[in-house]
């Protein structure tokens, strides 16, 4: 198994929300998410190819996020 844990630090509440939605589970790895001070994505894989499929997937949607916030 392949671990793997992000933290953000900035507009946690509405990343959480985001990440509300989304499907964090497939038969290969997993992502659990928990917030307090950051919002933390632990991850869990099988193999190299779903953890990179699941972190860049995450920070996909964070940076869509940020480039929407700017806009405001």
């Amino acid at each position: 198994m392949i671990t793997c844990t992000l933290e953000v630090s900035d507009n946690i509440n509405d990343l959480q929300k985001i990440f509300l939605s989304e499907n964090l589970e497939t038969n290969r790895a997993k992502c659990t998410i928990s917030k307090d001070k950051t919002l933390k994505f632990s991850i869990v894989a099988k193999d190299p190819v779903s953890m990179k499929a699941f972190v860049n997937s995450i920070l996909k949607v964070i940076e869509t996020y940020n480039k929407i916030s700017r806009v405001k």
